[in-house]
């Protein structure tokens, strides 16, 4: 094992500014291991994962919506159809991460191994959303957790997806609080503000590894 290597953990709740903070650590040296990447990776056309959501949360599944489709005409999933249904419910929620976290834990443990023995001088990045609620934080040396005012995470939610500050805050609410992760992290940097206010903050944190 490399002990010179250095996992940090990201994570932060919708709108708070991960994928920013994540893109700046990357341009710092950070290898990028993206647990959204790895989600989207498992859901591609023709997925056996595809058939298992659709049993679930298609229009006919358990969990599904009548007359909701969550897979195109082609085969595609559609990812915000899917949100739509699964994360405004937290049982919902908990059973997609069932079907998706497995897959998605076995990948990042085989990357973050390759790093761990081979990489020389590496500070890796394990960007995953359910950082906590995985266990993946027991693969890191370090937690950083994003966070951000309740206004700013709706207001950029609303710009970016399109959506309701109704289904944002039912989104927020289907996801662990803040003041848990805030609990569980060696690092916490508050995205309430401008950008440079968010790179400084980050800059900090990257002298100190």
């Amino acid at each position: 094992m490399n002990k010179d290597t250095i996992i940090m953990g990201l994570t932060g709740g919708i709108g708070t500014g991960k994928s920013t903070a994540s893109e700046y650590l990357k341009s710092k040296g950070f290898v990028h291991i993206d647990a959204d990447a790895i989600s989207r990776s498992i859901t591609a056309d023709g997925s056996p994962v595809l058939d298992t959501l659709n049993k679930v949360f298609g229009p006919d599944g358990e969990m599904g919506v009548e007359g909701h489709n969550i897979i195109d005409e082609s085969g595609s999933l559609m990812r915000q159809a899917l949100a739509d249904i699964v994360f405004v419910d937290s049982a919902k929620t908990k059973r997609l991460d069932e079907i998706m976290l497995s897959q998605i834990i076995s990948i990042i443990d085989d990357k973050v191994k390759r790093y761990r023995e081979s990489c020389d001088m590496c500070r890796v990045l394990l960007d995953a959303p359910l950082l906590f609620e995985s266990g993946l934080d027991s693969r890191c040396d370090k937690v950083m957790v994003i966070v951000a005012d309740k206004d700013t995470r709706i207001s950029r939610v609303e710009m970016r997806d399109g959506i309701s500050a109704k289904q944002i805050q039912e989104r927020i609410d289907n996801q662990m609080d803040d003041v848990e992760k805030v609990s569980k992290a060696d690092y916490v940097i508050d995205n309430s503000g401008a950008l440079g206010e968010l790179y400084e903050q980050l800059d900090k944190i990257v002298k100190k590894l």
